[in-house]
């Protein structure tokens, strides 16, 4: 890539490769500190240092890059595949923090929409039977009424 195409890349807004990119460059670079300070034994501080350093301007190059905000469409449409605009559910960030796998917490998730959907469709089948049920007893008490109301949802 040539010098003008990435300081022209750099202006632009980040997309969610770069920003996927970025942390898995970040994540590594706390492995290597993680592994340095877990053998750390003062002979090997240069490196030590030496990675502070590198991940510091990891950090700041990530920073930069969410600095920047997307240009919109000509159309003025919102640019696509980047993260603004986007937000993660506060229920994830939570179980990330906790440790929780990712997958886990989708197969979690899916699971508790299942469940309430399943008594959501309950209640609606319960209303719907409730409904039938108030109907064929004005039709029985009331049933020139019960016709009308009938023919006015056209259920006749």
């Amino acid at each position: 890539m040539s010098t003008d195409q990435a300081s022209s890349k750099s202006n632009e807004a980040p997309t969610t490769t770069d920003v996927s990119r970025a942390i898995s460059a970040t994540l590594w670079k706390i492995h290597e500190l993680e592994a340095i300070l877990a053998s750390y034994d003062g002979s090997n501080s240069e490196i030590l240092e030496q990675r502070l350093v590198q991940y510091e301007k990891l950090l700041a190059s990530s920073r930069d890059m969410l600095k920047l905000r997307p240009v919109p469409a000509a159309d003025g449409s919102p640019p696509r595949n980047t993260l603004e605009g986007r937000k993660a559910p506060e229920e994830l960030i939570k179980a990330l923090d906790a440790g929780m796998n990712p997958d886990e917490y989708l197969r979690e998730t899916f699971r508790a929409a299942k469940r309430d959907n399943q008594i959501s469709k309950g209640k609606a089948e319960a209303l719907q039977l409730l409904f039938a049920n108030m109907l064929a007893d004005a039709a029985a008490t009331f049933p020139q009424e019960a016709s009308e109301y009938k023919k006015l949802l056209g259920l006749d």
